[in-house]
C-alpha cells in the first residue's frame, strides 16, 4: 500500500500566540511601540473582511445580524457593479481614473507634512512640496484641514486605493532615507507577516487554519503542526484574549485544566490537542501529527513540572510533567526548537530531553536560516563567543586556542550564530559533545551522559539523534552555492559527490580549529547540509519555503539524484524492517535523497504561493518517483518510532 503524502511543516498558530513588538529592533525606539501586533493585525483583518466581502461571519450571528450582513454584501455587490460600468464607459472612467489621482496626491503631501514635522526635511523638497500645494490650491484642489480630518483622509486612501498605498511609500522612502530603515528587507517581511496573521485571523482557531492547509493535498494526505514558544524572544509578553479567559468555565467542564490557561503557550498546546484529539477519534483518513515546542528557558524557569525524569535499567524513564502528558500520553509526534530566538540546540537544558527522543526515536524539528523572527532583547555578553568551537592566535612562543569570536552586533546578524548547522556537529560528534558537557553548570547532566574527561567515551551519546534542518538553509544559501567558484569546502560536493565536507578531519586527518573556523564564516549552508545528510545517519532537511523559488529546482534535481552503487544498497534498504535503520545501507548520495522533505511553511509561505499551486509546481518540477520519495516515503521515515 503506498504510503500517505504528507506535508513535514506547516503552521497554524495565530496572533493570539505572537508577542506585541515584533517591530522591536527592525523599527527604531520608541516608533515600535506604536506597532502592537493585536492593532496591527485587527487592521489587516478588518481590511481582509472588507475586501472579501465579509466571507467569515460569525456563526452564532442573529437573524438580525444576518439580514445586515446580506444588505452589506449587496452593497458591496452593487459597488463592484457601479466600478465596472464605469470602467466599461471611457467618458467616465478617465474622470474617474482623475479624481483617484487627485484624493491620492492631496493623501501624499499630508503624509510628508506630517513626517517632516517628526524628522525634518530639506529646503530643495520643502520647495516643490510648497509649490505643488500653491498650485492645487489656485484650482480649490487643495485644502488645509483639521490634522484628525488629514489623517482619516490618508487611511481612508491607504486602505480603499491599492496603488496609493505603494505610491505614497516610495515617496516617503526617496524623501526620507530615515525610511529607508523601516522599509528595509527584514521590515517588509515583517509587513508581509502582520498581513498574512490578519488574513488567517479570519479564522477563530488553529482548527480552522489546519483545516485549510490540510484540504489544499489530495485526498488522505497528512501534515506535521510546528506551533511556536515566543514567550522568550524580548519582544514582550503575550495574554490571552478577553474571550478564550470568559470561556474558561465551558471549557473546564469539558475537560480543560486550569494550567492550560497559564499563559498563551499552555493554551496553544491544549486547543492543538483537542482538533487532533477530535480527527484521530473520527477515525479520519486525513490526520496532523503535532509537535511539542520546547524553549530551553521554559525548561529552565518550570523545571520538573516541564520536565522530569529518572533512570531505569539505564533508560530515562518520565515522571509526570508536561512533556510526558503531551509526548506519551498524547502523543505528540516529535519536537520543535527554533534557536533563533536566542539559544542553541546544545543548551544544558535541552540536553536530557534530547537523550530522551534519542532512545525513544523521537524526531526534532529545527529552524534552519535566517527570517524575520529572532531574538528581539538585550545581547548577552557570553554570545561574543562561540561555547564549543575554538580559534588559534599566536604568541611569541607558541599558538593558543580561545574561543571563536563571534563579532554579530545586530539582532537581525546575531541569528545566524544560532541557526547556523555547524552547531549540530556539538550534538553529533562525541568530541564536541564532550566540550559541551564540560561547560554543564550541573553535574546531572555530565552524569546523564557518562561524562568523566576528555579521554574517557560517554556512556551515552546523541549521534543516532533525529533533527530535521528545516528550509534546507534557504534559498539564499543555493543561491550562494550556485555562484560560489572559490570556497574550496563548498566545491567538495561537485569533487567528491558521495562524501561532500568531511567536517573533523583536515588534510593531515586530524581535527582542525582553523577549518572549523573557515566553514563557518565562509562556506554555504547548502554545502554544510549537504554534506551532514550524506554523513548522519538520521539528520534530515526539509524543502519548506525554498519551493516557492522556482531558482531552486535545477539544483534540487541534482540533489535528488542517485549515486553510485544504489541497486545494491536499495535492496537492503527495503530489506530492513525498521524505518529507523534504513539509511544505514545507504551510502553518499543515496543517502542524502533519503533525508529530504516536501514541506511548504503553510501559512507562512502564502504571500508567494498557496499550498496547492506549491503541491503541483513541486510534481511538475521533479520526476514521480523524486515526489513520492520526499512527500511520502522520507516523511514516513523521520515521523516513525519504530
Amino acid at each position: 500500500m503506498s504510503k500517505k503524502i504528507i506535508n513535514a511543516h506547516t503552521h497554524v498558530f495565530t496572533s493570539q500566540f505572537v508577542p506585541p513588538f515584533l517591530a522591536k529592533t527592525i523599527v527604531p525606539w520608541p516608533l515600535y511601540f506604536l506597532i502592537h501586533t493585536q492593532w496591527i493585525v485587527g487592521l489587516a483583518k478588518r481590511y481582509y473582511r472588507y475586501k472579501h466581502g465579509l466571507k467569515f461571519p460569525n456563526k452564532s450571528t442573529t437573524d438580525k445580524g444576518w439580514d445586515a450582513l446580506y444588505k452589506r454584501r449587496r452593497k458591496k455587490r452593487t459597488h463592484t457593479r457601479l466600478y465596472y460600468n464605469i470602467k466599461s464607459r471611457v467618458y467616465l472612467y478617465i474622470p474617474y481614473r482623475l479624481i483617484i489621482f487627485w484624493l491620492s496626491l492631496v493623501a501624499t503631501i499630508y503624509a510628508v507634512e506630517w513626517l517632516a514635522g517628526i524628522i525634518g526635511l530639506n529646503p530643495d523638497t520643502s520647495k516643490i512640496i510648497k509649490d505643488v500645494k500653491d498650485e492645487l490650491a489656485k484650482y480649490h484642489l487643495y485644502f488645509e484641514l483639521n490634522e484628525w480630518i488629514k489623517l482619516l483622509w490618508v487611511t481612508t486612501v491607504v486602505i480603499f486605493i491599492n496603488w496609493s498605498r505603494r505610491a505614497i511609500w516610495f515617496v516617503i522612502k526617496s524623501l526620507f532615507p530615515f525610511f529607508n530603515k523601516i522599509a528595509s528587507s527584514k521590515g517588509m517581511e515583517l509587513l508581509e507577516r502582520y498581513l498574512l496573521m490578519g488574513r488567517f485571523a479570519l479564522y477563530g482557531s488553529q482548527k480552522d487554519v489546519a483545516q485549510r492547509a490540510l484540504h489544499q493535498l489530495p485526498p488522505g494526505s497528512e501534515m506535521i503542526i510546528l506551533p511556536m514558544d515566543m514567550e522568550y524572544m524580548g519582544a514582550g509578553k503575550t495574554k490571552l484574549r478577553r474571550d478564550l479567559l470568559k470561556s474558561k468555565d465551558e471549557k473546564l467542564k469539558d475537560g480543560w485544566d486550569h494550567s492550560d490557561f497559564g499563559d498563551t503557550y499552555k493554551y496553544q498546546m491544549r486547543e492543538l490537542w483537542e482538533f487532533v484529539k477530535t480527527r484521530r477519534e473520527s477515525g479520519s483518513a486525513e490526520q496532523y501529527h503535532p509537535f511539542l515546542f520546547v524553549d530551553p528557558r521554559r525548561v529552565e524557569k518550570e523545571g520538573t513540572a516541564f520536565f522530569d525524569y529518572e533512570l531505569v535499567n539505564n533508560r530515562m524513564k518520565l515522571k509526570p510533567c508536561f512533556v510526558k502528558t503531551y509526548i506519551e500520553e498524547r502523543e505528540f509526534s516529535g519536537f520543535k526548537i527554533y534557536p533563533a530566538l536566542g539559544y542553541y540546540v546544545f543548551d544544558e537544558h535541552l540536553l536530557p530531553i534530547w537523550r530522551y527522543a534519542s532512545e525513544n526515536n523521537i524526531p526534532i524539528m529545527t529552524h534552519c536560516v535566517i527570517g524575520v523572527i529572532y531574538y528581539r532583547g538585550r545581547k548577552q555578553k557570553s554570545w561574543n563567543y562561540h561555547p564549543v568551537f575554538k580559534q588559534h592566535y599566536r604568541d611569541k612562543r607558541s599558538h593558543l586556542a580561545e574561543p571563536m569570536l563571534l563579532p554579530q552586533t545586530k539582532n537581525v546578524d546575531m541569528q545566524f550564530n544560532f541557526t547556523h548547522p555547524m552547531n549540530y556537529l556539538c550534538v553529533y560528534e562525541e568530541g564536541l559533545l564532550k566540550e559541551v558537557l564540560k561547560g554543564a553548570k550541573k553535574d546531572a547532566t555530565r552524569e546523564l551522559f557518562g561524562y568523566k574527561d576528555d579521554a574517557t567515551p560517554l556512556a551515552y551519546n546523541l549521534n543516532n539523534l533525529k533533527i530535521c534542518l528545516a528550509h534546507y538553509g534557504g534559498e539564499e544559501a543555493w543561491t550562494k552555492f550556485l555562484e560560489s567558484d572559490r570556497d574550496v569546502y563548498s566545491r567538495s560536493i561537485i569533487k567528491k559527490p558521495d562524501e561532500g565536507i568531511i567536517f573533523m578531519k583536515n588534510s593531515e586527518g586530524k581535527f582542525s580549529e582553523s577549518k572549523i573556523n573557515s566553514l563557518w564564516h565562509d562556506t554555504d549552508w547548502y554545502a554544510i547540509i549537504t554534506s551532514m545528510l550524506m554523513q548522519y545517519e538520521n539528520m534530515y532537511a526539509d524543502l519548506s519555503y525554498i519551493i516557492s523559488k522556482p531558482s531552486i529546482y535545477p539544483l534540487l534535481n541534482l540533489t535528488l539524484q542517485k549515486g553510485k552503487d544504489y541497486e545494491e544498497q536499495y535492496k537492503n534498504y527495503e530489506a530492513e524492517p525498521s524505518p529507523n535503520k534504513k539509511a544505514s545501507h545507504l551510502k553518499g548520495r543515496n543517502r542524502l535523497r533519503s533525508h529530504i522533505l516536501y514541506g511548504t511553511d503553510f501559512y507562512v509561505v502564502r504571500n508567494h504561493n498557496s499550498d496547492k499551486d506549491l503541491f503541483v509546481e513541486t510534481k511538475a518540477a521533479i520526476s514521480e518517483e523524486s515526489f513520492d520519495l520526499i512527500a511520502r516515503e522520507n516523511t514516513f521515515n523521520y515521523l516513525s518510532r519504530n
